[in-house]
């Protein structure tokens, strides 16, 4: 640590203290993500001496890049577009006033101090890369070193602006949207040398952790900060070749919302045929029994747990999965194990598919819509009936009150109307045959049964005078038709 004070020199600004890079260093307090740095060749590193000959501590030395890189997630690496410009950013603090470097042939008279930088090879440091440095006029030429002036007991600040990598790393296409195994990197050297008639000593340098340098490529993003995102052949498409998670780390599906999701539109499921086998027809009887099983529940997500979900709203009505699954295990999954915020952890957490129990509702609408027309068909029926026998309710009480007997008909009139309703009814049923296995004999006696009422209810009504206590009745077609058989 360096202990500065300020002074009028052009170049320079007060700082109380200072401290050198070190490996995965950066700003404190930095509100962006920028490249760490470590020492570069420290062995290869001169040393500094005052007017006395005195060694002085190696220079406070910091590096940043203002401009230009972004860390891709994916690539776990910092990404630079080759078309786009970067700037360096160097704070050096001279302590005591240097005068000579130590060299292989001793102490040497410093001239002057430069600052200079390049990039090596990842995989090969001896493999130097040039950086070229945009003109006024736009064209590029090799960056060629600064001079600085570094007054003892100072802060200077260097800003090396309009940088340009002047050549691409290798491998840098992808893999079925994925990061290249055999991606190829770069690193940069920033450097402080002392220059000794003509020739430079270096006094110290940092290099940078592994860069890809990309050139300019239409389907990704400028900034690739998310690498698996590209273009996509439609206009105005984006592609994602991989899973995408929004308030969580580790989605496990090709999209996990936690929290609320609004979609204006309409969510669309593929649906036709010719994608499809095995298409069997599904027994709605059993879906409506099932229906009818499942619990509805309101219910309180635990704090912890919605905190951790992201879900805002923790009243909800539904259903429990646990119980779902005793009636429907195909619309449950279990989803690995989920921690709240306070540390609980959730086993095997389930998951339910609320399509497929809408789907569930739907056979169980079709099965009671059948219910519905049954009931209706047979009520048309007795509505029918009904209107028949008030038919024949008038008939009988306009002979009965035609005869002398009027006044004593009107009980056995009644147990004629009941026995009507009975045979109609029986008749109803006509078509079911377990019902006439079971009941035919029943029908028959209340037919006979019919037609004795029907002798009482009729006798002494008829206008003929021959065979007065005789009355026969003619059961056709639901009708019952009276009439008096003369001789």
């Amino acid at each position: 640590m360096l202990a500065l004070s300020s002074g009028p020199e052009s170049g320079s600004y007060e700082a109380q203290c200072y401290d050198s890079d070190t490996a995965g260093g950066s700003p404190v307090g930095s509100v962006h993500q920028l490249l760490t740095w470590d020492r570069y060749q420290p062995s290869q590193w001169c040393s500094l001496h005052n007017s006395r000959s005195e060694s002085l501590p190696p220079p406070g030395y910091h590096v940043d890049t203002d401009k230009g890189f972004s860390y891709s997630t994916a690539d776990e690496a910092f990404v630079c577009q080759k078309k786009n410009h970067f700037q360096v950013t160097v704070h050096i603090g001279m302590a005591g006033d240097p005068r000579f470097v130590r060299t292989s042939g001793g102490l040497m008279p410093i001239e002057s101090f430069h600052v200079n930088l390049f990039g090596v090879k990842f995989e090969a440091q001896n493999h130097f890369i040039t950086i070229e440095q945009s003109q006024s006029d736009r064209s590029k030429k090799p960056f060629l070193p600064v001079r600085v002036n570094l007054p003892g007991d100072k802060i200077t600040k260097v800003t090396l602006g309009r940088l340009h990598f002047s050549e691409t790393t290798a491998n840098n296409m992808r893999k079925k949207g994925k990061p290249n195994p055999d991606q190829r990197y770069f690193k940069m050297v920033v450097g402080l040398y002392a220059t000794v008639k003509e020739e430079r000593f270096l006094l110290v340098a940092n290099v940078s952790e592994r860069i890809i340098v990309r050139a300019s490529n239409p389907g990704q993003f400028e900034n690739d900060s998310d690498v698996l995102w590209q273009r996509g052949q439609n206009p105005e498409s984006v592609v994602c070749h991989g899973r995408i998670g929004i308030n969580t780390d580790s989605p496990d599906e090709a999209l996990v919302v936690c929290g609320n999701a609004k979609i204006m539109g309409n969510v669309m499921h593929p649906s036709d045929r010719r994608a499809k086998q095995n298409i069997q027809e599904v027994d709605s009887t059993e879906q409506l029994k099932r229906i009818a099983q499942m619990r509805i529940v309101e219910y309180d997500y635990k704090p912890e747990f919605a905190s951790r979900m992201g879900i805002d709203q923790h009243h909800e009505t539904g259903i429990i999965a646990q119980e779902v699954r005793e009636l429907l295990p195909s619309a449950v999954r279990e989803m690995g194990d989920i921690t709240c915020v306070n540390g609980e952890k959730i086993d095997h957490f389930l998951m339910v598919d609320k399509e497929q129990i809408f789907m569930e509702n739907v056979g169980a609408v079709k099965q009671l819509c059948k219910l519905t027309d049954n009931l209706e068909t047979r009520i048309q029926e007795l509505e029918v009936w009904n209107t028949r026998l008030a038919k024949l309710k008038r008939l009988g009480s306009m002979r009965s009150s035609s005869g002398p007997s009027a006044k004593g008909l009107g009980s056995i009139f009644l147990t004629f109307h009941t026995a009507f309703i009975s045979l109609s009814l029986a008749d109803a049923f006509k078509s079911d045959t377990h019902f006439l296995n079971k009941h035919g004999h029943d029908l028959n006696l209340l037919a006979i049964c019919c037609q004795y009422i029907c002798v009482l209810f009729t006798q002494g009504l008829a206008d003929c005078n021959t065979d007065l206590n005789f009355a026969e009745v003619l059961f056709t077609d639901y009708h019952f038709h009276f009439f008096r058989r003369c001789d």
